[in-house]
């Protein structure tokens, strides 16, 4: 045939080489991709893991957040004199129960530690309110200022007392 027309493959030797060489290539393509695939999921595994220890962490700072909110609530209900020790010594007490219960470590706590509550109707000077002994008369401006200016001048600790006390009534 002239012109070319021939039904033959070009390469030469009848065609079994060129049926096998797209075939061997796509193989080649297939495993590439897979290789990648698992390069991927590998990645995401990995990524997954760690968006899973972020989670745990937040929720984990979470259920202490409403839990410390639950023992300063109490511990305001309950009507505290120091709440950062009670908060604490509440914290460790729930933290060492098996079924956490904010209301039973703050009654345990103030059935142990009642110096750390205010007892009932208690009056005013037992709450750590100084108040000025009876029989003491109330101090002009004039006489306060000069205890002002003795306390910064001195920088004695008992002057300044003196001064806030009077300061105070």
């Amino acid at each position: 045939m002239k012109g070319g027309q021939t039904n033959e493959p070009v390469g030469g030797d009848g065609g079994a080489d060129a049926g096998e060489g797209p075939v061997v290539s796509e193989e080649l393509l297939l495993r590439a991709r897979g290789d990648e695939a698992e390069t991927r999921c590998a990645a995401y595994e990995s990524r997954i893991a760690e968006l899973e220890m972020q989670l745990s962490a937040a929720h984990e700072a979470l259920d202490a957040s409403e839990r410390r909110r639950q023992i300063e609530r109490a511990l305001g209900e309950s009507d505290t004199v120091d709440v950062e020790t009670a908060r604490l010594l509440t914290e460790a007490a729930v933290a060492q129960m098996d079924e956490p219960d904010v209301a039973i470590a703050v009654e345990e706590l103030r059935r142990r530690k009642p110096f750390l509550f205010h007892a009932g109707a208690a009056p005013a000077a037992g709450r750590g309110i100084a108040m000025r002994p009876t029989g003491e008369a109330a101090i002009d401006s004039v006489e306060l200022d000069g205890l002002a200016e003795r306390a910064r001048q001195s920088g004695d600790r008992r002057a300044l007392m003196q001064y806030l006390r009077q300061r105070r009534c």
